[in-house]
């Protein structure tokens, strides 16, 4: 009986180690696949639905049924009228993009304060022309991917793609090519992305070549939000004009509307042309999270802990020492694999546990003594 208890006890201890090993793994690969929480700021917080079943459980409904057309890859769902927020899923019914709509019957400035037809030629792409609706008038989309285009409409991931999170902009009609992929950190930005303000809940914004000398019909219909780490954390859109359909029936609220009183909602206005100063002149709108807002503030994370501290408690900031797991497969024998608690401050925590056929086997045969 003493022998039958130890070895319940080891199994125990075996299936305790599998079930931490399996869960830790599995939270490893879905937070580096996808994002977080995808949502829109509507004035409130609207969360886009993660499936497309929940989609269709929400009021959505697809609006085509081929994962790969000439205009944009994977499945558009809509809701009653509301062109601004169009979610994007992909084969296997996951959220994977965004596609937004505006008309083409607007007016706007140029640098010159000349009437023009918006959206100008010389935001094209990302903004990219469209088909025409029922009243005959021709549509303009801006698209956005939260993973690898390719990835859309087929199951499985070419060699030369990276299955886990990001965000593409569709510039042309060959998808698979025509994309421009935003970096996931602020440092490996191209120095045409100019930094803004840092906005509470927003974050640090770029925007492209955005400076005093830029002409009005030129100004670029993304910007990027990223936290005081360097990390991204939302997009919008920013267009000139405002539209006819500002509102929607939906229930789900509008674009942002911004007029030069209003700019530093978004613009340090120290960054912007005098044509924008034009009390005519106007741009419309959206924010869409990656997120939890919540972590996009104006304040460092260790520079946040001290300042909840009084002076008196204020202590040097230590080095956090690194814990993880490692999973390594073994060379000589590819039959084994070594799990690794790595403290980079205490060499002797680490521990490495190999798993060959034979120990495989004995821990089989203890479940066959538990049973039995």
């Amino acid at each position: 009986m003493l022998w039958h208890g130890n070895v319940m006890e080891i199994i125990k201890i075996f299936t305790i180690f599998f079930l931490h090993l399996v869960e830790e793994i599995s939270m490893q690969s879905r937070y580096s696949d996808r994002w977080e929480k995808i949502s829109i700021r509507y004035g409130y917080w609207y969360e886009l639905p993660p499936y497309q079943s929940m989609a269709f459980k929400e009021g959505y409904h697809r609006l085509n049924d081929v994962c790969k057309t000439d205009l944009y890859h994977g499945f558009l769902f809509a809701k009653d009228d509301n062109m601004k927020t169009i979610p994007i899923y992909d084969l296997n019914g996951n959220l994977a993009g965004i596609q937004s709509t505006i008309p083409s019957n607007m007016k706007g400035l140029n640098s010159l304060n000349q009437s023009i037809d918006l959206p100008p030629l010389e935001i094209m792409p990302p903004v990219l022309k469209g088909m025409r609706n029922s009243k005959g008038i021709l549509s303009y989309t801006v698209i956005a991917y939260f993973k690898h285009p390719k990835l859309i409409c087929s199951p499985i991931a070419a060699a030369d793609v990276s299955p886990g999170k990001g965000l593409y902009l569709q510039m042309g009609f060959d998808l698979e090519n025509d994309f421009l992929q935003i970096p996931l950190e602020s440092k490996n930005l191209s120095p045409l992305w100019k930094k803004g303000p840092c906005l509470p809940l927003m974050g640090v914004h770029y925007f492209m070549n955005l400076d005093p000398q830029l002409p009005c019909e030129k100004l670029y219909p993304v910007f990027l939000m990223y936290d005081m780490e360097g990390h991204l954390g939302a997009f919008g859109w920013v267009f000139q004009g405002r539209p006819h359909n500002f509102y929607s029936n939906d229930g789900l609220g509008h674009w942002f509307h911004l007029t030069p009183i209003t700019y530093p909602f978004i613009f340090d206005t120290s960054m912007l042309p005098s044509c924008m100063m034009n009390s005519k002149f106007q741009v419309f709108g959206i924010h869409v999270f990656l997120r939890d807002h919540s972590e996009l503030v104006c304040t460092r994370k260790l520079e946040k802990l001290r300042l909840k501290q009084r002076p008196s408690e204020l202590v040097p900031v230590t080095q956090i020492p690194i814990q993880r797991t490692i999973i390594n497969a073994d060379p000589i024998n590819p039959n084994a694999i070594s799990v690794d608690s790595d403290d980079t401050n205490n060499s002797s925590n680490r521990i490495s546990i190999h798993w060959t056929d034979i120990e495989c086997f004995l821990y089989l045969c203890l479940c066959s003594l538990l049973v039995l």
